[in-house]
């Protein structure tokens, strides 16, 4: 680990900590998978159907609402944090340094963050407590990126079999009930009342 950066007085610089620090959830797709939460996505599926739309914008919103929830870990408050840090070094650049490398340690919500900063790039990784990769920050690649963690992709893949299931279910409840009617009217035109 990089030494911590020194402030003007020559004090090391700590990042991370205080009343932000909060104690680390379990977030986890199970814990999204709630009974009335599948029912609700059978409603929006069996409406999607009869609208002719597959995962409507509605549907969609309200999937990333019930993730960001239930199961995707704090991105917000270390992106913040990170920034600060980068901001804070490159206010008071290390004179002996082309570029700093930094390590940043309990993050709110328990995660870590490294940080490479120039004078002419900034780039950070932040991990959840579990060390998974959660986001990236490229001063020249367009800012942050969020990335997706192993419980996100689960949470998408059981929403989305649950709302094709159920999708597919109410297209063939709507073929059968446009083919009833149909079929009816045909027997009763081959019915003979000849005795």
């Amino acid at each position: 680990m990089v030494s911590p950066l020194l402030g003007r007085t020559g004090t090391p610089v700590k990042w991370g900590q205080g009343s932000k620090v909060q104690k680390a959830e379990k977030r986890t797709a199970e814990s999204a998978m709630t009974d009335g939460f599948v029912e609700k996505i059978k409603e929006y599926a069996k409406q999607d159907a009869k609208q002719g739309v597959y995962m409507s914008k509605g549907f969609i919103q309200f999937r990333l609402a019930r993730m960001e929830q239930c199961v995707s870990p704090d991105r917000d408050g270390p992106k913040a944090e990170v920034m600060s840090a980068i901001q804070a070094a490159l206010r008071e650049p290390h004179p002996l340094l082309q570029a700093l490398e930094k390590m940043l340690e309990k993050l709110s919500g328990g995660g870590s963050a490294n940080l490479k900063i120039s004078g002419v790039q900034q780039a950070a990784e932040v991990y959840a407590p579990n060390g998974e990769n959660i986001a990236s920050y490229n001063s020249l690649g367009g800012g942050w990126t969020d990335i997706q963690t192993k419980e996100e992709h689960k949470y998408f893949s059981e929403t989305a079999s649950v709302y094709c299931q159920a999708y597919r279910e109410a297209r063939a409840e709507m073929r059968a009930a446009a083919e009833a009617p149909a079929a009816e009217s045909a027997n009763e035109a081959a019915f003979d009342t000849r005795i």
